[in-house]
């Protein structure tokens, strides 16, 4: 596994709400790949800040997990940015927020066009998968995500 260095740390005016570091409300998430497989892991550590029910991370809040770590699988894998253009979410069991960590792994199934298909999961802390989503992505040109997200690639580091 190698870790995924954030190409928007320092830049003026970032502050997104899945992997800001300093997002006061945001979930602070953190990534690792494995090129081998192509697999992305994020990495989210839940409070009771994000609940709905007590005990329960909100579904809004999963739905944003698996779509950051669809967003990442494409800037890391494809080498490129884009936007979700459907977003199918499963929602198989409870994610609690005081059971320890969450997992969001993020897969490659199938290449449409312009597109990219993902399945992407949250897996909890006793390896079950609790949500889930096939994710279709729009990938941008290389130099239109440079233009429009500040997009400049993302280095893998031990």
């Amino acid at each position: 596994m190698k870790k995924v260095k954030n190409p928007w740390l320092g830049l003026p005016g970032y502050n997104c709400m899945g992997c800001a570091p300093h997002n006061p409300i945001g979930l602070h998430m953190h990534f690792e790949a494995d090129p081998d497989t192509e697999t992305l892991w994020g990495y989210w550590e839940p409070s009771a800040d994000y609940q709905s029910w007590p005990g329960v991370v909100h579904g809004g809040v999963q739905a944003m997990m698996l779509d950051e770590g669809a967003e990442w699988w494409l800037n890391v894998f494809r080498k490129t940015a884009g936007y979700t253009a459907k977003m199918e979410v499963r929602y198989h069991r409870t994610v609690r927020y005081d059971e320890g960590p969450l997992w969001v792994r993020a897969t490659h199934i199938k290449d449409l066009r312009a597109y990219v298909e993902l399945d992407v999961a949250i897996i909890n802390s006793r390896d079950v998968v609790c949500t889930s989503a096939k994710v279709t992505y729009l990938q941008m040109p290389a130099d239109q995500a440079q233009r429009d997200y500040n997009f400049t690639g993302c280095e893998l580091t031990d």
